[in-house]
């Protein structure tokens, strides 16, 4: 089972998505590390988790309304941890470049929002078609599978990797009355397009959406969401179908729903399994009856170290 540095890591003084948190994790040992990919105001790539700035940099306003230049005269995370700055994604390749190409960690590079796809192609097409960096070293994943398809035009034979297991805004948004500004009340990343539940205690998420909605329709269709969403029904026979249409080389899920009927599923039609995010012991105790082929977590050594003590690796 591979362990994947989430962000790099979340250890104290580290800010995640940072050259300096990829190196922590490549120091310890992992042989794969994440990070997320968004698009400037003058199309340029940088590598930044939330849509807002404001809960992952000393900055705040969106990615996508900054220039180059803003984003890169801004801190990533909190600058207790330390100045860093927000790296771009030619950045982290110049990084994983430098390293032998035996002690190479995998990229596992998350498009978020539109038109990432194209543009992350053409910069990771310059590194291949140079040799400086191995079409192994990526696998591409994302919630929005257009942009996959995308970057595969560009690069036809890179790994992709379908995210699922959130809550899709542009799909539940048209299905109540009530604004869509509430979804930050309810769940997590509710600004953003592709949603979780803030709790997997489906009665606390009950109550969030009664506090905060009052149409007695609008609750219905969310209580319905919500549960599909925590009881894994997203997790079908059509999206195992999809990712081999899409030729994927996995299916990522979140692990609190993860189910191993759907992982074994998956693994008889020739699909890896990674599962999202992985920190707490109770939740790596899981995972030898759900065998996953690899976890993404905040704090690798830690969770290696665990994993070998109780064999669950």
């Amino acid at each position: 089972m591979i362990i994947i540095g989430h962000r790099g890591c979340g250890y104290k003084g580290f800010n995640q998505n940072t050259i300096r948190c990829y190196k922590k994790v490549v120091e310890q040992g992992s042989k794969a590390f994440e990070f997320d990919v968004q698009i400037t105001k003058d199309n340029k790539l940088v590598v930044v988790h939330n849509l807002d700035l404001t809960k992952v940099s000393n900055g705040e306003g969106l990615v996508s309304s900054k220039t180059l230049k803003e984003v890169k005269s801004l801190y990533a995370g909190n600058i207790e941890n330390g100045k860093d700055p927000i790296p771009t994604l030619e950045d982290v390749l110049i990084l994983v470049s430098s390293y032998e190409k035996k002690d190479r960690p995998v990229m596992h590079l998350e498009l978020k929002g539109d038109n990432t796809g194209y543009l992350s192609g053409q910069i990771i097409k310059e590194y291949l078609d140079k040799s400086l960096l191995d079409i192994n070293d990526f696998l591409i994943s994302s919630f929005n599978w257009a942009e996959l398809e995308i970057i595969r035009n560009v690069c036809p034979n890179i790994k992709i990797a379908l995210l699922d297991g959130s809550i899709r805004r542009k799909l539940l948004a048209p299905r109540i009355k009530t604004s869509d500004h509430v979804f930050s009340n309810i769940f997590a990343y509710g600004e953003e397009d592709y949603m979780i539940p803030k709790s997997t205690d489906f009665n606390v998420s009950k109550n969030l959406i009664i506090e905060n909605v009052k149409d007695e329709n609008d609750r219905k269709v969310l209580f319905d969401e919500v549960k599909r969403a925590l009881d894994g029904a997203y997790y079908t026979d059509e999206l195992i179908n999809t990712a081999i249409e899409k030729n994927a080389y996995s299916i990522n899920l979140w692990y609190e729903t993860a189910t191993k009927e759907f992982i074994e599923k998956a693994h008889n039609r020739g699909l890896k399994v990674f599962l999202y995010t992985v920190n707490k012991e109770k939740d790596l105790d899981r995972l030898k009856d759900l065998n996953p082929d690899g976890i993404f977590t905040d704090y690798y050594l830690d969770t290696k170290n665990y994993l070998e003590k109780n064999r669950l690796q």
